[in-house]
């Protein structure tokens, strides 16, 4: 799968998380559990227009199947990721820190391909 970024396509960024966060309270920075996303998911930002989700790899963490909402992704860290989609195949994503993808609605499992732990920001708009 692909998608534009500027005006150049690449391949699918890979953000592991659920259709849609619980409401953090205003001040707070939860700490989310996602069913079959990562372990380490804390809400930064929660408001009418948006919700921002760090997202933390542990080295070699792999997260079964799940849904996801379209959401903008900001790496933080270089990253070196294996998705795989509900149809089967599967893709290798390397991405550097600074990195900026739009990602689709999609159903994925993803696996960090590295020792080392991958760190992300998922900005998930809502609906207006």
């Amino acid at each position: 799968m692909s998608f534009v970024v500027g005006v150049a396509p690449v391949a699918v960024a890979a953000a592991f998380l659920l259709a849609g966060p619980e409401t953090a309270v205003a001040g707070s920075a939860p700490t989310l559990t996602v069913p079959g996303g990562p372990a380490s998911t804390k809400v930064e930002l929660d408001n009418k227009a948006l919700t921002v989700v760090r997202i933390r790899l542990a080295p070699h963490e792999k997260t079964p199947m799940h849904d996801l909402t379209a959401r903008l992704v900001v790496w933080l860290s270089d990253a070196d990721l294996r998705d795989t989609f509900a149809d089967g195949h599967s893709d290798e994503l390397r991405r550097s820190a600074g990195a900026i993808d739009w990602v689709p609605a999609e159903r994925h499992a993803g696996e960090n391909l590295t020792d080392r732990p991958i760190e992300f920001l998922a900005i998930i708009p809502k609906p207006e």
